[in-house]
């Protein structure tokens, strides 16, 4: 077990440290959308700078004109889909409203009326031979 204990105490010593194998990795590069990732992709030494090509800034503001307009293009489809959103809630509303006024006017139907049991009033009734409403 001595040799065991002296092999694990060994090969410790030999392990590099966690400090170390950071400092031996690459640096990692920064999450996309991050500052990091900002300042690094757009932001270059200023030893390194030199004035655009005015053709490729030319390029560049079509580029962003063409996104503005696309993006102009999505606002309008998208507001065309909120009217027709808001046109299918109020068409729900009227449809719920006009039927609570149908399940009213079947209620009253089905309601006793001058404490008969449902039927029509006598004035509006076809008139009935006499014996029979004299079981009644």
């Amino acid at each position: 077990m001595a040799e065991t204990g002296e092999t694990t105490d060994s090969s410790l010593e030999t392990a590099p440290r966690a400090e170390e194998r950071r400092a031996e990795q690459p640096p990692r590069e920064p999450l996309p959308g991050t500052p990091a990732a900002y300042t690094r992709t757009f932001q270059t030494p200023k030893a390194q700078r030199r004035p655009a090509d005015p053709a490729s800034v030319t390029d560049a503001i079509e580029q962003v004109n063409k996104v503005i307009e696309s993006l102009r293009e999505s606002l309008d489809e998208m507001e065309a889909v909120l009217e027709t959103l808001e046109l299918a809630e109020r068409q729900k509303n009227a449809d719920e409203q006009e039927i609570e006024s149908l399940r009213r006017s079947l209620r009253n139907l089905h309601r006793p009326r001058d404490g008969g049991h449902g039927r029509e009033p006598r004035e509006n009734r076809e008139p009935r031979e006499q014996h029979s409403s004299e079981h009644h």
